[in-house]
């Protein structure tokens, strides 16, 4: 016999109804009528019920599903998507002859005569329960880490916030060396490392926290409408005197007027940020970045471009990603948690906008781009209300 999907001879298909129908105990194959009364009954049938033949040729197919699914009527409701679709899939819990329940994958296909007419029913199917119980020890398994995932979050949480209270009179501190008188040249050296130190504990911190907003959804954007060029000003400012520690030249480029644009200013100032302080971290003394803004009809575009250390093929497709710093020593990019760029992309995201990353290799420098709406987006997180003591 042949066919457009195959071809088989009889002695196959003897051999085959013979395998599935009598030999084979993983597979069960009944048959029934139009009244779904079973008509016939395989030795795997038997052998994965518990029912014989005699037990049940005449009976309905109800005998072999739960109570729960009986009362839904579901035997009569896959009888009915056979006849409109051709073939029924199902895995669901199905009934032995001693009470208990087993879980089952199955098929259940119509049977046809020569002229295409419909004769009856067969569901093939197998005992998964084995399977089943896997499935649902891994469902547990993924259920506890999550829940443990939102543990470390809320510790992570808790710790980054309790690194606030020492921060805070260290800074100050610092402050208070600085404008005292020096006993010594020497003293200047070491506060001013303390200082960038601090700074820098400062920026990590605030990364855990905001880390923290990112995995629990707690990260707000609150809008205003603001000057593009003075949001990058000011974290062209703040960025200068790690620059000048290190010999680089920060070259900008910005459109000549003013553009207003809805963001959340302090958010995208942490962006910038972000992707400078990166850009110097990552550039050997003496080289150059260059930050370039533009715009067009509906989106603003900050570039921030240097010549330095660059980004191996490898770690492309995962820069974005939390902790992959940590896991990677690629281009010298194995220092730091990795932390400011997950939280780069997060704040963007929230944006409704996209940030993207180009590097020809380790020393071929790289780009960070992100292009954001220049309007808030419709559908964007409502603006916090006031505190009360503003409302009166």
């Amino acid at each position: 016999m042949e066919t457009s999907y195959g071809c088989w001879n009889d002695r196959q298909a003897v051999e085959l109804a013979q395998l599935m129908l009598r030999d084979s105990r993983q597979h069960g194959v009944f048959f029934y009528d139009f009244t779904s009364h079973i008509t016939g009954w395989s030795e795997g049938a038997h052998f994965i019920t518990g029912w014989t033949a005699s037990d049940v040729l005449g009976q309905p197919t109800t005998i072999f599903w739960t109570p729960e699914d009986n009362k839904h009527r579901l035997a009569e409701h896959e009888v009915d998507t056979i006849r409109v679709v051709g073939i029924a899939e199902n895995e669901r819990w199905h009934m032995r002859k001693d009470g208990s329940q087993f879980w089952c994958s199955g098929i259940s296909l119509a049977l046809s005569d020569s002229v295409g007419r419909h004769t009856g029913f067969v569901k093939i199917f197998r005992d998964s329960t084995n399977l089943r119980a896997r499935i649902k020890y891994l469902e547990n398994v993924a259920q506890e880490c999550d829940i443990r995932m939102k543990d470390k979050d809320v510790f992570t949480g808790m710790v980054a916030h309790e690194m606030r209270n020492p921060l805070s009179p260290l800074k100050t501190s610092v402050e208070l060396l600085k404008h005292l008188p020096a006993d010594s040249a020497r003293q200047a050296r070491p506060l001013s490392v303390i200082s960038r130190q601090v700074v820098f504990l400062e920026k990590l911190i605030e990364d855990l926290i905001d880390v923290t907003r990112v995995q629990t959804g707690k990260m707000n954007i609150s809008y205003s409408t603001v000057i593009l060029q003075e949001v990058l000003y000011e974290a062209l400012h703040h960025c200068s005197e790690a620059a000048e520690a290190k010999g680089l030249k920060v070259h900008h480029v910005m459109p000549p007027v003013a553009i207003y644009v809805e963001v959340d200013p302090q958010r995208l100032l942490q962006v910038i940020l972000n992707l400078l302080n990166n850009a110097i971290k990552y550039t050997p003394v003496g080289r150059d970045i260059w930050l370039i803004a533009t715009i067009d009809q509906t989106h603003f575009l900050c570039s921030i471009k240097d010549n330095g250390q660059g980004i191996s093929p490898g770690l492309l497709p995962k820069i974005f990603d939390i902790l992959t710093q940590a896991s990677s020593s690629d281009a010298g990019r194995g220092a730091g948690l990795g932390l400011g760029l997950a939280v780069v992309k997060e704040i963007v995201s929230r944006h409704q906008g996209n940030v993207e990353v180009r590097s020809d290799g380790p020393d071929k420098g790289s780009e960070f781009i992100i292009r954001i709406p220049v309007r808030r987006p419709r559908g964007s997180d409502p603006e916090p209300f006031p505190p009360l003591d503003q409302c009166s």
